[in-house]
C-alpha cells in the first residue's frame, strides 16, 4: 500500500516540510510521504498533517487553517492534536469533538482518510475544500462537505472504497490544483 500526503507532517520547522515513513501494520506495509510549503516565502504554513495507528488501522489527516501564516497553522496544529487525542471513534464523532475543540481558532479545512489493511478499504471523511484521490485500476475522488472546523457544519459524507495493495492514495489542499492528476473518467 502507498499513500501520500501533499502538505506536511507536524514538525518544528513551519516554512517547509518535506517528509517520509514508512509505516507496518500487521504484515502490510504502507510507505507515506508529505510536503508543504507557506503561500508566501517567510511565512508559516498553515498546512498541517499526521498519520498513526489505531486498532490495526492507518489513519491519516491533513488540515489547513483558515487564510496563512502563524493563526492557519495554530488552527491546523490544534485540529491535529484534537483528532489524536481521542480513542477510536467513528469519522463524523470525531469531526464533531473536533469542531467543539477548536472553537477558539480560525478553524480548518481537514480530512481525514482511514486505511484498513485487513478488510482492504479506505474510509474519508472531509470539510472544506481538502481533495482526496485514489489511484487504483480506476482512479476515484471522494467527496468533502461543506463548511469549516472549528465553526460548524452539518451533513458529513463518509466514503468507503476498495483499497488494494499498491493502491496510492493522495489528499491534497488548496494549494495543488483539484484535477492534477486524474480527472474522473467520463461514463
Amino acid at each position: 500500500f502507498r499513500g501520500a500526503l501533499l502538505n506536511e507532517f507536524s514538525g518544528s520547522d513551519s516554512r517547509f516540510a518535506a517528509h517520509s515513513q514508512d509505516w507496518a501494520i500487521g504484515r502490510n506495509r504502507f510507505a507515506v510521504g508529505a510536503v508543504a510549503r507557506p503561500i508566501m516565502e517567510g511565512d508559516d504554513c498553515g498546512d498541517a498533517t499526521a498519520c498513526w495507528e489505531q486498532e490495526q488501522k492507518l489513519y491519516l489527516c491533513l488540515a489547513d487553517g483558515l487564510g496563512h501564516g502563524e493563526f492557519a497553522r495554530v488552527a491546523a496544529l490544534a485540529a491535529l492534536a484534537s483528532v489524536q487525542q481521542h480513542p477510536p471513534a467513528p469519522l463524523p464523532t470525531i469531526f464533531a469533538q473536533c469542531d467543539r475543540d477548536i472553537q477558539e481558532t480560525r478553524g480548518v479545512a481537514m480530512g481525514i482518510a482511514v486505511v484498513d489493511p485487513v478488510a482492504q478499504t479506505v474510509t474519508f471523511c472531509g470539510v472544506g475544500n481538502i481533495r482526496i484521490v485514489l489511484l487504483g485500476q480506476r482512479p476515484r475522488h471522494f467527496s468533502c462537505s461543506y463548511g469549516i472546523v472549528g465553526a460548524g457544519f452539518k451533513n458529513l459524507l463518509v466514503e468507503t472504497l476498495p483499497f488494494a495493495p499498491d493502491d496510492i492514495l493522495i489528499l491534497t489542499s488548496d494549494g495543488i490544483l483539484e484535477h492534477f492528476i486524474a480527472p474522473d473518467p467520463r461514463p
